[in-house]
């Protein structure tokens, strides 16, 4: 499964980071300008839409139409023919770039595509790199939210030991490497403090020692004190086995101790998480992430491509702030649009351009809309609905007679086919495209609040 983050706050919306953003606000109209703040100058109107894009939903279709109407934008072309002209320049050389396979992996004939493989295209495409890095947790940061969590958890225990551990806990966090721990140091060059958190990760394993230890203690008292009565043996009463333990025995252990709570039981056990110096190191999981996503690997051609003194540096440095140019506009309308747009970069020589548009409404049924441009039969258009989680409608729209043709003939070979999949066609129509026509959709479409698009 895909994850879609419609998470607004992926960072995409500055003009630095962007750069179809900086395109559209760079050729904009001082009244198209107007049109998104009350503010005149440039500085002021980037502010106003940072602010207002994760809060006005207007602003964003205003500049969601800037985007879809701006020439350069429009006339950028598509992915899949950029990926192609970049490979092109950097075969030309005797030692091809590095970025090579990552580009004839994007560039496969859909006959190659099985549902894994376009799955991992996808999620490497460019597209989802900000968000990917959002979503990574730097170990060191979770450790620090779980001390915290721990501290406030049990500071309010009268045990010796919680107030133990609650200074220890202290002292760990005044540390350089938790005080500073943030998610944007993955980001940074990596530090040598392997010395430093097996320091660390020591002091985490006596805390996740000490109170494991009283825990257990703590139980055992618990057991003993809500006992109802006492019987006699030769050694004594099990009441003065009772009192010949410590004093802190005599404030009989409530279910309600902080150090017994569901809470710090969780957070302790989480702590153990934390003993290997190794699984504290930040950077492991964005290194994989940086090393297979398009847009990651494209930031660091450039200065490949000059370091290596290529013949075509300055072809290869164009296709590729045209193919970042590209992923960025995906990102910038995902982000306007609230749904994950992204383009497929596959070959189909009968397919000119095309689109696909997928929704889900709040009962999991899925509405997909397929426009496509095919040189010899010209317009194709398809909307499916699935619901129930297999069950399937189809409609399909061509005004091309011999197209329509091919599709009646094949009609049983497409049923057959959806059925090994496991999927039921209940219906499958065709319909002419200039007529309107009825929607497979039915009413349930107006209670569509998710989508994500996919273009070709």
């Amino acid at each position: 499964m895909i994850n879609l983050s419609l998470d607004k706050h992926l960072g995409i919306m500055t003009p630095a980071t962007n750069k179809a953003l900086a395109t559209v606000l760079r050729e904009a109209s001082p009244k198209e300008l107007e049109m998104l703040s009350k503010d005149k100058d440039l500085k002021s109107v980037i502010t106003s839409l940072l602010k207002e894009s994760t809060q006005n939903a207007d602003s964003n279709k205003t500049l969601l139409t800037l985007v879809k109407n701006n020439p350069t934008l429009k006339d950028l072309g598509n992915v899949s023919s950029t990926i192609k002209d970049l490979l092109s320049s950097i075969k030309s050389d005797k030692e091809p770039l590095k970025i090579q396979s990552t580009l004839e992996k994007f560039t496969l004939n859909t006959k190659e595509i099985g549902s894994e493989v376009l799955k991992q295209k996808l999620q490497d495409s460019g597209v989802f790199l900000e968000s990917k890095l959002k979503n990574v947790q730097n170990p060191q940061v979770e450790l620090k939210n779980t001390l915290l969590s721990l501290e406030k958890s049990i500071e309010k225990s009268s045990f010796p030991v919680a107030k133990l551990v609650v200074q220890n806990i202290r002292e760990l966090l005044a540390t350089p490497t938790l005080k500073d721990a943030t998610n944007m140091a993955l980001l940074e060059a990596p530090k040598d403090e392997k010395a430093i958190l097996k320091g660390i990760v020591k002091e985490v394993g006596e805390i996740v020692s000490k109170l494991n230890d009283a825990q257990k203690s703590l139980e055992v008292i618990k057991s003993k004190t809500q006992m109802p009565e006492f019987t006699q043996s030769k050694e004594g009463t099990k009441q003065n086995e009772i009192q010949k333990a410590p004093d802190i025995i005599n404030s009989k252990v409530q279910t309600s101790e902080p150090l017994l709570s569901k809470e710090t039981l969780s957070l302790t056990s989480k702590l153990t998480l934390f003993t290997d110096a190794q699984k504290l190191l930040p950077h492991e999981d964005v290194k994989d992430i940086l090393s297979k996503d398009l847009k990651a690997i494209l930031l660091k051609t450039t200065d490949e491509a000059l370091r290596a003194s290529h013949p075509n540096q300055s072809e290869i440095t164009k296709q590729v702030d045209k193919l970042l140019l590209q992923i960025d506009y995906f990102q910038l309308l995902s982000h306007l649009s609230s749904s994950s747009l992204l383009y497929v970069p596959f070959s189909w020589d009968a397919l000119e351009e095309g689109s696909i548009d997928i929704k889900k409404d709040k009962n999991s049924a899925f509405y997909c809309d397929i426009d496509l441009k095919l040189k010899e039969y010209g317009e194709l258009k398809l909307k499916l609905a699935l619901y129930e989680e297999n069950q399937i409608n189809v409609h399909i729209y061509s005004d091309n007679k011999d197209f329509k043709e091919i599709v009646k003939e094949n009609i049983s070979s497409l049923r057959s086919a959806l059925i090994e999949a496991q999927i039921i066609p209940k219906e499958i129509r065709i319909f002419d495209a200039t007529k309107k026509n009825p929607s497979p959709y039915g009413q349930e479409q107006r209670e569509i609040n998710m989508g994500f698009e996919i273009k070709a």
